[in-house]
């Protein structure tokens, strides 16, 4: 278990990477986290970069389709 835990660390955090490369955060840092927690970062990630965009569009942007 151990084994799987520490082969799924650099993954994780190339993933994160490139994800936060892709949504304009600060990919070093997301990179770190995804090593260092692993797949636990998820919902943070999800919320900064929701995050990050509502405060590039604005309050009055929609962002849930009907």
């Amino acid at each position: 278990m151990l084994v799987f835990a520490l082969l799924l660390a650099p993954l994780c955090g190339g993933l994160f990477y490139i994800a936060a490369l892709q949504s304009a955060l600060p990919p070093r840092r997301w990179a770190m986290l995804g090593c260092l927690f692993g797949p636990a970062v998820l919902p943070l990630f999800m919320a900064r970069r929701r995050w990050q965009l509502l405060c590039a569009r604005g309050m009055g942007y929609g962002l849930l389709r009907a």
